[in-house]
């Protein structure tokens, strides 16, 4: 597919202009997206917000251009909202909880179940815009039990390296607003299975590592009481 400019940079995509309202999401290592692709459409004919998907060819899906700053980035800037920023995720979370999976996605190894897992819903894939939010990269997708979804995002909000004053002022409430919208007994069961998959796929520094060990042992330790 034909580019523009290059708009933004992760972990292993870039996105690109291709023309009004729309960008090309491209891998890094010319890895196919097809599959990405398919699952963003899935989600979105079962009403969840996804971005529209209008073609996907090998390393490149041509989407809509969701226009709008991150939750991350709105934490950030108003941490006085975190609260109501753990309420939207746990809300996109029990959204996506309703939605079946296509069978043809693979299963979350350990998470036996029939939905729709996205595996990294966290503040800085959800994108907001003037028709409410988007979630976007949805590389990690997997069929399985809802449980290991909230598993996910409750890891990484507790355990993820913070630099911002801001964030860290937030994070708290966010946290605490996240858990009270979701099941955390449902999700304890997984924790441990998400901590070996979310070190399996970073390269996390060793206070990352100590900080997933601290979160693992203080949870087992809820769970006991």
């Amino acid at each position: 597919m034909q580019v523009g400019s290059l708009i933004a940079a992760g972990y292993d995509c870039e996105i690109f202009e291709a023309g009004p309202g729309r960008v090309v999401r491209r891998s890094r290592d010319g890895r196919s997206l097809e599959r990405e692709a398919a699952v963003m459409r899935h989600a979105r004919r079962h009403g969840f917000p996804a971005p529209e998907v209008f073609d996907a060819d090998g390393p490149d899906i041509l989407m809509e251009h969701v226009a709008g700053p991150s939750l991350l980035e709105e934490t950030a800037r108003a941490p006085g909202r975190a609260a109501e920023h753990g309420e939207l995720l746990a809300g996109l979370l029990r959204r996506l909880s309703t939605v079946r999976s296509p069978g043809w996605l693979q299963a979350a190894a350990g998470r036996p179940g029939n939905r729709l897992l996205h595996l990294d819903l966290h503040p800085g894939n959800v994108l907001l815009t003037g028709d409410g939010p988007r979630v976007v990269d949805w590389a990690n997708a997997a069929r399985g039990a809802p449980g290991a979804d909230v598993a996910c995002t409750w890891l990484i909000l507790a355990t993820a390296t913070v630099t911002q004053p801001s964030l860290e002022e937030g994070r708290a409430g966010l946290l605490a607003a996240f858990l009270d919208g979701v099941d955390p007994a449902a999700a304890r069961p997984h924790l441990r299975a998400e901590a070996r998959r979310r070190r399996a796929e970073r390269d996390l520094t060793a206070e990352e590592q100590a900080e997933i060990d601290r979160f693992l042992a203080r949870e087992a330790g809820e769970a006991s009481l």
